[in-house]
Parts: structure tokens; sequence; C-alpha cells
């Protein structure tokens, strides 16, 4: 088998041999400039994107802003509203405890009103 590949191999000569190696060299280095530029291409993809991002981060952050600026007056608005509610509450139990009191005052005063023209009667009546 050796005997046999010796045969079909053909001597190369030193020139042959150094010409085949800068052909190959040759296409290496045509593979890295492609490689290089695919990685150039790359790198301006990446920062393009990057810079795109960060615009839209930017974006983001700001409706966010406004977004929760516009909350926060809602949540200050509802908040005076709740407040003012606590405020007619207080003044309603203010009104309704002083018509208790009135309703008191007046009930006490029929009742001894009563009590007064039923006494003066008796006394008046009585023979």
């Amino acid at each position: 088998m050796l005997a046999a590949r010796s045969a079909q191999e053909k001597p190369m000569s030193d020139e042959i041999r150094i010409a085949k190696l800068e052909a190959d060299v040759q296409h290496i280095q045509s593979d890295v400039s492609e490689i290089k530029t695919a990685l150039n291409r790359l790198r301006e993809s990446f920062k393009s994107f990057r810079s795109e991002i960060s615009r839209d981060l930017a974006s983001f952050k700001t409706e966010v802003a406004k977004e929760f600026g516009l909350v926060a007056k809602e949540h200050g608005s509802i908040w005076t509203a709740i407040e003012s509610v606590k405020t007619a509450v207080e003044s309603l139990r203010t009104d309704i405890e002083r018509a208790k009191l009135w309703m008191l005052v007046t009930g006490v005063g029929t009742i001894l009103s009563v009590w007064g023209a039923a006494f003066a009667l008796a006394r008046f009546l009585k023979p």
C-alpha cells in the first residue's frame, strides 16, 4: 500500500510548494480581511443599536416620569377630595349633634310644659 501511494505521489519541487503556500496564505489573508470587515460592520451595527436603545430608554424614562407626574397630580387631587369629604362629614356630624341637642332641649321643654299645664289644670279643677 505504501508502495502504491509513493507511486501515486509526485515529488513536488520547493518552488511549487512555496507557490501553493503563498496561494493558501493569500486565501487566509482575504478571509481575515472579510472577517475584519464583518466585525467592523457588526461593531457599527452594535453602536447604532446601542444608541437607539439609549434613545428609546430615555424616551421611556421621560414618558414614565410624565405619567408618574399625572398620577401624582391625580393622587393629590384624590387626597384633596378625600379631605373635603372628611370636612363635610365632620360638619354634618356637628350639625347632627346640634340637632340632637335642640331636639332634646325642645323635647324636655315640651314635656315640662305639658306637666306644668297638667298641674295647673289639676289645681284649677280641684274642688
